[in-house]
């Protein structure tokens, strides 16, 4: 469970820290208090974006820590290990998540002091904390999201037909064979699409690719040829320049009067006499007679080289011509000569392709009938699991229903065929299956069933979403709740019947939930009021735990009074807690069912 959650520098908040507890946990307070902050908090530890933005005016980054209490068993430390966090020790385990985002910086994250990606702060808590918010409203009226909430359904619910190719209880292989199998025909079809596309379009491709691959082979580009061309150009271009620098060298170096060479020989006939009397000589004289050999090489060289030089404007009209052919075809094919030549290896394996299509074409057919039975037979075990899913899950909604005022509802789960998808033996094949999911209702006896959409009301789809999530939580691993003002649009009767299935919810896992209404707050195992008060000219967001009798007695009659609360208000506030820690009456006689957890505890104080 979530134990500590501490905020500091997020919008309006400074620094709050809040405990949380086994059970229910409630947030009250005005609209426009913060509470939403705290659940944009958790969205942040569970791998949201974080940015600069969210900067508290003034501070220089953002924190957000979360603190769970898990069992070391859970999945949450096997994935963290994988990624290289160290395991826990002992049968529990805390769990540190840190959050920092800086201004003008980056943001990092942090798992029990170990830095981390936020994608692998995503994956890891997977599961670790579920947040349900008024916008799941609408997300419930697409029908799109129907399939994957009967799926979720179906992966819980224990199936035992002895089908060979029916799914095992929580088995989820089937639906990722299915998907699988369908990828790997699709993309066969539209192989088969592609090829037996028009055979006139086909031949225009292929003439097209010849008119190419003959020009390529026209000018049979090689690698590296363009850059010897420029520089065989630029030396062609200047030789009258060349030809003179070198003949002007070899004269100063060699074949002049007064040369370099003669002047190095006269040196060097000048220390041989002196090196008679001093043999540390011998070392510069060697020098000198080489430096007198490297002149006369160098000399002879440039000789040859003005020789050869020459100014050809034949061959000069010849590399121009093919340097400009050479960069019209990079131009054309990718902006490279590299680039060109790795192009025509692609013309003339495309070519040969379109050359062969028909042989292919008959072997993708056979291909695609091995594929599509494959995929029908995978689809029909799916089929049948979400049949009887559908049916689990209609009437374990239908239950939940019933306890939230809406007991002569009727829910209906329709499995529809796609709306596009393969055609293959008489189905069609969606990359979800052979099927769609549409929830219906009927709030009212004698009325048809009809789409969310078209029938719920907002306090109607607050109660469905509510349903869902218990249906959903009987099986699921994750533990704790938050639920984001999801009572939204109910009041009265209906909404003290919500109280109380959100503090049977918590019996079994932890539960936070932000409210407005009176009816649920009472249910509370700690009750937090969160306040936005201005000082110095600042807006500042707190959180208080409620933790005497007079501070939830105020708190839940300004939530039914408003700003001045009366005594009238306070009292019907005392009566509405009492009224919350008794059991509900049962249907037989009006008996009270068993006691609650908070009865239980005043009957043992007692």
């Amino acid at each position: 469970m979530l134990t500590t959650l501490r905020i500091s520098g997020l919008a309006v908040v400074d620094a709050v820290e809040v405990r949380f507890g086994q059970g229910l946990n409630v947030l009250t307070g005005e609209t426009g208090a913060g509470k939403s902050i705290l659940v944009n908090a958790l969205h942040l530890v569970l791998g949201g974006r974080m940015t600069a933005e969210v900067l508290r005016e003034g501070a220089d980054e953002a924190v957000v820590e979360a603190l769970f209490e898990l069992p070391a068993a859970h999945p949450v430390f096997g994935r963290l290990e994988a990624a290289g966090v160290a395991p826990p020790a002992g049968d529990t385990a805390e769990l540190l998540v840190r959050r920092v985002a800086a201004r003008g910086g980056r943001g990092r994250a942090f798992v029990n002091g170990a830095l981390c990606t936020v994608s692998m702060l995503e994956t890891a808590l997977r599961g670790v904390v579920d947040i349900s918010g008024q916008h799941e409203h609408v997300s419930l009226l697409d029908p799109a999201t129907h399939l994957d909430l009967l799926d979720a359904f179906a992966l819980r619910q224990a199936r035992g037909d002895g089908g060979p190719d029916d799914p095992e209880p929580g088995d989820a292989e089937p639906l990722l064979r299915y998907r699988a199998a369908h990828a790997a025909l699709a993309a066969l079809v539209r192989e088969r699409d592609a090829l037996a596309a028009d055979e006139g379009e086909r031949a225009r491709r292929a003439d097209y690719l010849g008119f190419q691959l003959k020009e390529l082979a026209a000018v049979d580009p090689r690698p590296g040829e363009l850059e010897a061309l420029e520089a065989e150009r630029r030396v062609l271009a200047s030789a009258e320049k060349l030809r003179e620098a070198a003949r002007s060298a070899e004269a100063l170096a060699y074949g002049e009067e007064g040369s370099a060479s003669e002047r190095v020989g006269q040196a060097a006939r000048a220390l041989a006499e002196a090196t008679l009397l001093d043999r540390r000589l011998e070392a510069p004289l060697g020098l000198l007679r080489s430096a007198a050999v490297e002149l006369e090489e160098a000399g002879r060289e440039l000789g040859r080289y003005a020789e050869a030089v020459g100014g050809d404007p034949e061959r000069l009209a010849e590399v121009e011509d093919r340097h400009e052919h050479l960069k019209a075809l990079a131009r054309k094919h990718g902006g490279s000569l590299e680039a060109a030549i790795a192009r025509r290896a692609e013309m003339v394996a495309e070519l040969a392709r379109l050359a062969g299509g028909g042989d292919r074409l008959k072997d993708l057919s056979g291909e695609i009938e091995a594929r599509g039975k494959d995929a029908v037979r995978l689809a029909g075990a799916l089929s049948r699991a979400r049949e009887e899913a559908a049916r689990g899950f209609a009437e374990s909604v239908r239950r939940e229903l019933a306890g939230l005022a809406m007991g002569r509802c009727r829910l209906e789960v329709a499995l529809l065929p796609p709306e596009s998808g393969i055609e293959f033996g008489g189905k069609v094949l969606a990359p979800g299956g052979a099927e769609r999911a549409e929830i219906l209702i009927s709030p009212n006896p004698g009325e048809p069933p009809r789409p969310l959409a078209r029938i719920a009301s907002g306090g109607e789809l607050s109660r469905i979403l509510l349903a869902v999530k218990r249906t959903l939580a009987r099986r699921d691993p994750v533990s704790t709740y938050v639920f984001d003002e999801v009572d939204a649009g109910i009041g009265g009767a209906v909404a003290e019947a919500m109280g109380r299935v959100l503090a049977d919810v918590s019996r079994g896992r932890q539960v936070i939930c932000i409210t407005h209404l009176p009816q649920v707050a009472v249910f509370a195992d700690r009750h937090h009021r969160v306040e936005k008060k201005v000082a110095g000219g600042r807006t500042h967001t707190s959180v208080a735990l409620l933790d005497r009798e007079e501070d939830r007695r105020q708190e839940v009659a300004r939530m039914m009074a408003g700003v001045t609360v009366t005594a009238s208000a306070l009292e019907h506030a005392a009566a509405l807690i009492e009224a919350a820690r008794r059991p509900p009456l049962s249907a037989d006689n009006g008996r009270r069912a068993a006691p609650g957890r908070a009865a239980a505890r005043r009957l043992k104080a007692g």
